[in-house]
This record gives structure tokens, C-alpha cells and sequence, in this order.
């Protein structure tokens, strides 16, 4: 007598969840179309706003037929394209960070709010107006107009530096640099870090807080993570702040490790897959007597900070892995996703770095025939080193968001 198959339908909706999480993204939406248990589990996902698990990377864009009433998700996995629509209200502008699974958007009048894309979850952060630099201007009538931003930073006595005044919509493109979320912001706890203008300083908000709070201890920082219950920012000068800001008093801060430039430049953190944090350096250099002519060549410099030795290590290649560092986004990705492509090798540049609607990606590969007096470097096209291009869609570049 053979032994009936296994009755799925028989599982409950909170096992089923579980099973959900291990889903890639085109799969996880599928599901729901399998059976009304699978439609059941999804719908409590959606509704949860669970967190998958790891993922293999997406590239999001927008494209002009959808205009900002959709986005578009370039699936690395399937090598497949997918619209997804974006809700009514309010209309996504741009983003200025994305992590375990949600963007952080900017909206009308450059407000923020938390998106989850696939399950379509938004949760809104606080007002622009309570954030420490910002004052709102008023027409006769009383109505929001501009926002006035005021230059400053915490050094007493305070200074003030000028003023600025800038409309609704363009704040947000001029002013965020990048936002990092402490954890899944569904489970109530998220804590959201923003990179901003004047003079790249920090604001904090809990999910569900009223108004944004200003660390006022140091300026100029060019990039930050969250691991093991801190965040820690990077300064241009290289120099790695750490602040604890789950403990009672939100003022905890240390300077861990100190400036290791001379110059600015500009400096990432990120975590990479193998679980070390990786500081990156990433320099142009002024080549006067090139062969082909004066060329000024991106090079990167990699050092794995060690937190509770307090010290840094340069390293002279990261194995099988890739660094995609952008203006909102850096990660650290195995080999093998990169290649898609269908190529041994993948390109070494992209898009162009700058304000607004734009961001900068470029991708950092470990090849012998790709360092330079043990720099990294990158390829300004692809089709500058023969590699193969992505196989993405054709988009506009000033579309295409990582």
C-alpha cells in the first residue's frame, strides 16, 4: 500500500510563514497563487511585514512608461524583469537607503517614509520641520512654501554659518545623503539613522516617533551601518564613531578609531557576507603622463576592522567577493552573483555619482589584473577592460536606483 503524499494544506499559517521567509522575492509572490493556505500564509506575511531571509540582490529602477506610478525589479536570479506598482498615495521620489527589505523614500515635500516593497507596508517618519536645522517658510496665506536650513554644528558656542532656503521637493534630493535602519521595521523597534546637510551630520527616529533628534557630537560623515547594537559612522577622514543609542541616555558616543587620511576623501563601512566589517577608501588619482592621455583612476583601499581590538587591518584582496559602493547603498556580495552576465568577469563601472534622482554604483572586483599597487581600481565603462555588460533592461541612468 503506498504511503499518501504529504497533505500541505495540513500546515499551519505560522509554519507556513516560516517557510515563506526562505523564499526569493518572484517566488515568495507566486506563492500565493499555489493553494488558499499558501494565499492565507502570504497574506499574514504582507500583513506582518516579515523579513526574508538572505536574498540574492535586485536591482530597482524606474521606467518612463510607469513613471513614479511603479517600480521596476531586475531579479539577478531569474534574469528577469518585474513591475511592481508603487501605492497611490503618497508618490515616491527617490530613496536614500534600503535594508532588510525596506527603502527609505522620500516623498512629497521631501517628507520620509519607511516602504516595503513587496508587501507594500509603509510606515512615516517624523516631519521635516523637526529636524534641528530646518524652518519652515510660510506664504502669506500661512502655507508650507520653502524649507530654511541653517549651517551649523554642535561646537560651542554655536555658530551659524549662513542660511539656506530650498522648495519642498528639492530638500530632500540636495540635503539626505543616506539613511540606515537598525533592524526589520515591522518589528517596532527600528531605529533610523540619516546622513544629512549641513556638513553631513547625524538625526535619529524610532519607528513611531514624533520628531527627529540631532547627535550633535561630529560632523562630516560619508557613510554608516548598524551591527551588534551600534551604529558606526565614517568619517571622510577615516575616522569610525561608534553610537549606542538603545541605551537610556541616546548620547552615547566614542571616537573608536581615529583619522587615518591626511586629505578628504571619501570613506564606506559595510558588512561583509562572511560576517567582518570592511572599511573602504576610495580615492581619484591624477595620472598626468598616461599612455592614453591624462585620466584621473578611481582606487579603493580595503581594511577589516576589528571593534573590540579597536584596530584595522589593510587587506591586499577580498577573495571571492565583490564591493558595490554607491552614494545610498554599499554591500559586499559573493563572486558568484555578480557574474550573472554570463561572463568570467563582470564590469567594473556604472552609472554616474550625483544629487538628486541619480546615484553612483560601482563595483569593486578582486582580480590580479584589476589592482594596482595594491589598490583596487575600476573601469570607468564596460566595454573599457572587454568585459560583458549586465543583462539588465535598458533604463534611463538617471532612473536607476541600487
Amino acid at each position: 500500500m503506498e504511503t499518501p503524499a504529504p497533505d500541505w494544506s495540513e500546515l499551519p499559517v505560522d509554519i507556513m510563514c516560516d517557510v515563506l521567509k526562505l523564499l526569493e522575492c518572484p517566488d515568495l509572490v507566486r506563492s500565493a497563487a499555489v493553494c488558499t493556505l499558501w494565499y492565507n500564509a502570504y497574506s499574514t506575511a504582507r500583513r506582518i511585514g516579515i523579513c526574508l531571509g538572505h536574498q540574492t540582490p535586485c536591482l530597482l529602477y524606474c521606467t518612463e512608461a510607469a513613471g513614479l506610478k511603479a517600480l521596476g525589479m531586475y531579479s539577478l536570479s531569474e534574469r528577469k524583469a518585474y513591475t511592481m506598482p508603487f501605492p497611490e498615495s503618497p508618490i515616491i521620489r527617490n530613496w536614500v537607503g534600503s535594508s532588510h527589505g525596506w527603502l527609505v523614500a522620500t516623498v512629497e515635500k521631501s517628507e520620509l517614509m519607511l516602504l516595503n516593497p513587496i508587501t507594500g507596508a509603509m510606515i512615516v517618519l517624523p516631519p521635516v520641520t523637526t529636524m534641528e536645522h530646518v524652518n519652515p517658510l510660510l506664504n502669506d496665506d500661512g502655507v508650507l512654501e520653502r524649507y530654511e536650513v541653517s549651517y551649523y554644528d554642535g561646537a560651542l558656542p554655536r555658530v551659524e554659518k549662513g542660511r539656506s532656503a530650498f522648495s519642498l521637493d528639492e530638500y530632500g534630493d540636495l540635503v539626505y545623503s543616506k539613511a540606515t535602519l537598525s533592524c526589520d521595521p515591522s518589528s517596532g523597534e527600528c531605529i533610523v539613522m540619516l546622513i544629512h546637510e549641513p556638513f553631513g551630520q547625524l538625526s535619529f527616529a524610532r519607528v513611531g516617533d514624533a520628531h527627529w533628534r540631532w547627535l550633535d557630537m561630529h560632523s562630516y560623515y560619508s557613510d554608516c551601518i548598524y551591527h551588534d547594537g551600534w551604529f558606526y559612522a565614517m568619517a571622510d577622514e577615516g575616522a569610525i564613531d561608534a553610537y549606542n543609542l538603545s541605551e537610556p541616555s541616546v548620547d552615547i558616543h566614542k571616537r573608536l578609531l581615529p583619522k587615518i587620511l591626511r586629505t578628504v576623501s571619501k570613506c564606506h563601512i559595510v558588512q561583509a557576507e562572511w560576517g567582518d566589517v570592511l572599511q573602504i577608501i576610495r580615492t581619484e588619482t591624477y595620472y598626468p603622463e598616461r599612455p592614453e592621455g591624462p585620466v584621473y583612476i578611481t582606487e579603493f583601499e580595503v581594511y577589516k576592522v576589528d571593534f573590540d581590538e579597536q584596530k584595522r587591518v589593510k587587506m591586499t584582496g577580498i577573495g571571492d567577493y565583490v564591493l558595490f559602493i554607491g552614494k545610498s547603498t554599499t554591500s559586499c556580495f559573493s563572486e558568484h552573483i555578480a557574474k550573472y552576465g554570463g561572463s568570467g568577469r563582470h564590469h567594473g563601472g556604472s552609472r554616474t555619482q550625483g544629487r538628486g534622482r541619480g546615484s553612483m554604483e560601482e563595483n569593486v572586483e578582486d582580480k590580479e589584473t584589476r589592482q594596482e599597487d595594491r589598490h583596487c581600481r575600476t573601469a570607468t565603462t564596460p566595454e573599457d577592460d572587454g568585459t560583458a555588460a549586465l543583462p539588465a533592461p535598458a533604463l534611463s541612468p538617471y532612473l536607476c536606483w541600487p
